[in-house]
């Protein structure tokens, strides 16, 4: 007896021990839905609704309730996101009347019919029939294909991609000026085909083969990149010839008239040494790419062009 009764005694702790830990489990969920939902309140309080709205989705998630449902879609709507808001105030009144809340329900619809006006409704058309289509990332049925769909205000992106195809991506603005705006989504081409047609050239003109331009528009950029760097190098060189002559001065308040100096003076007379050659190198580096890049600019070859209109010859070359 003393056998049986420790084993049913084991039997029931071991039964009892996923329950506990679920028990544990969901009372921890519910704490850190709470403590979200108060941080969400306390952010709209402060009207910043852009970071409240994340509070209340997963504080919801955590512990879905009606009371964080319809303050998330009330959170959306301040934020702007009107289709978010709308589809979360239809989602509470779903979830009302589950729970036979017909006031809350009443509240939900309301506040869902009064944004029905303002929802911006985005049309996707493919011509393929076989494609994948994304928006926001999100996967969407074939269905919605052709549908109008709500969404929120702002930039949304539209990716397309089926197999042994190239994939198409596009982008769309929205806003409440355009409630029904479309995206079309052109045929995707063959995987390895070339999409550029090459160009053609009006009929009765002739183009003979050129070398460019002979080099005069690269030279002259040359030219005035390596002028610009040296001038850059003449402004460290003064500024380093100016700092020069500061420390010079300070070090000799720190030297006697036999130029016996202390420490700092010291200090002093080797950093101006260093500035001044630093100032030195610059300014004669500088100088010497300025006029290297004015010699550059000012002895690249021109270029001429003659020849207007269909029939004529367009001659370009360098004198």
């Amino acid at each position: 007896m003393r056998r049986t009764g420790l084993v049913l005694v084991l039997c029931f702790a071991v039964a009892i021990a996923p329950m506990r830990a679920s028990a544990q489990g969901s009372e921890s969920g519910t704490a850190a839905a709470e403590s979200l939902f108060q941080e969400g309140r306390k952010l709209m309080d402060a009207k910043k609704y852009g970071e409240a709205c994340p509070k209340f989705l997963a504080s919801h998630k955590l512990s879905p309730a009606h009371g964080t449902l319809l303050n998330l879609a009330d959170c959306y709507e301040k934020n702007g996101q009107i289709a978010s808001a709308w589809a979360r105030f239809h989602e509470a009144i779903a979830l009302a009347q589950r729970l036979h809340r017909e006031d809350r329900e009443k509240t939900a619809r309301e506040r869902a019919d009064r944004l029905e006006p303002r929802l911006i409704r985005l049309t996707i058309n493919a011509r393929d029939k076989d494609v994948d289509v994304k928006l926001d990332g999100l996967p969407l049925d074939s269905a919605v294909l052709g549908t109008p769909v709500p969404v929120d205000p702002g930039k949304h992106a539209i990716d397309a991609s089926a197999k042994n195809k190239k994939p198409y991506s596009t982008s769309v603005e929205v806003s409440e000026k355009n409630k029904s705006p479309s995206v079309d989504i052109p045929a995707l081409e063959e995987e390895g085909s070339t999409s550029a047609t090459p160009p053609t050239e009006p009929k009765g003109t002739v183009e003979p083969p050129t070398n460019g331009d002979g080099g005069g528009s690269g030279q002259k950029t040359l030219g005035l990149a390596l002028a610009g760097v040296g001038v850059v190098g003449v402004g460290v060189g003064v500024y380093f010839g100016i700092d020069t002559s500061s420390k010079w001065k300070d070090a000799k308040t720190h030297c006697n008239a036999s130029y016996e100096c202390d420490q700092t003076g010291v200090d002093l007379t080797n950093q101006a040494k260093s500035s001044g050659t630093i100032s030195t190198i610059a300014v004669v580096a500088g100088t010497a790419l300025v006029i290297g890049g004015a010699v550059l600019y000012f002895t690249a070859p021109k270029q001429t062009q003659i020849g207007v209109g269909p029939g004529t010859v367009h001659l370009r070359g360098t004198f």
